[in-house]
């Protein structure tokens, strides 16, 4: 994000099922996940896939700590931190570096509430490296710059077509603040499908377009990456422990991209309400 900026955005996705909802005034919202990101493969600049040479591969494995605190009804306080430890292996040589990410610390606004089934909220955070790069330790971590993101979220159920389904759709854009950036806008989309009371199924897209003035593509080093795109759609299950409690299993793939990893994955989290 982050970051290694797939695993950005599979964080994500993979929270989407509370990311939009307000927490409450006096409620804690706490969300532990491991997320696993491997890539066989990457796309140039003009769409062209291309295999690691003799088998090699690109690997993360993200441990994060996502949490909230409802402030009062409207607001909520809102931050996230990780550590991360990805490996790059080519031809027999194996390259890793593990450290904690980029942690992030906003608030988050309900605007309006509709019919009480429809959340519009607006979220600001700044994100901030907890890590320096070492150029002879690679992978690197992120680019290991402060930045800002500032997201829009229409969240809600549904009580008529599609009835007791549930939806969740953000879009924004980042900001890190150094001359070559990037900016990076974003969107995911998710539609929850209950099965019973305590079962259910997801299903989303996301996608990212991130612009800078530097162009260097570095398929070994994927963090480091500041000009690149890619689309990608998730699966997930979800199963409701008690009222309090939730536990989410997703699956993902890349479907197109640039300058950027061919990836896939799959990620475990444990959705808290207190």
């Amino acid at each position: 994000m982050k970051q290694v900026l797939s695993l950005l955005l599979f964080a994500m996705i993979s929270s989407a099922a509370y990311a939009g909802f307000p927490i409450g005034r006096g409620k804690y919202l706490i969300v532990p996940s491991y997320n696993l990101y491997q890539a066989k493969g990457y796309w140039k600049d003009d769409g062209t896939y291309v295999d690691y040479a003799n088998g090699g591969r690109f690997s993360s494995h993200y441990f994060g700590l996502y949490g909230g605190v409802g402030l009062t009804e409207n607001l909520d306080f809102i931050g996230n931190v990780n550590y991360t430890i990805q490996r790059k292996m080519e031809t027999g040589l194996t390259e890793q570096n593990a450290s904690l990410g980029d942690a992030s610390f906003g608030l988050q606004y309900l605007l309006n509430s509709f019919d009480y089934y429809k959340f519009l909220t607006v979220s600001g955070s700044l994100i901030v490296p907890l890590y320096q790069n070492n150029p002879a330790k690679q992978p690197y971590t992120g680019f290991q710059q402060v930045g800002g993101e500032i997201k829009m979220s229409f969240s809600g159920t549904n009580r008529e077509r599609l009835r007791n389904t549930y939806y969740d759709i953000n879009a924004g854009v980042k900001q890190y603040f150094s001359p070559e950036g990037p900016t990076q806008l974003f969107f995911d989309a998710l539609l929850g499908v209950p099965v019973d009371d305590m079962n259910k199924f997801t299903f989303a897209m996301s996608g990212v377009k991130s612009n800078s003035s530097q162009s260097i593509f570095n398929y070994g080093n994927l963090a480091a990456i500041r000009s690149f795109s890619y689309f990608r759609l998730t699966a997930g299950y979800g199963r409701k422990i008690d009222q309090n409690y939730q536990f989410f299993i997703n699956i993902f793939t890349d479907i197109s991209g640039k300058n950027t990893g061919k990836g896939a994955g799959g990620s475990i989290s444990i959705v808290a309400k207190l």
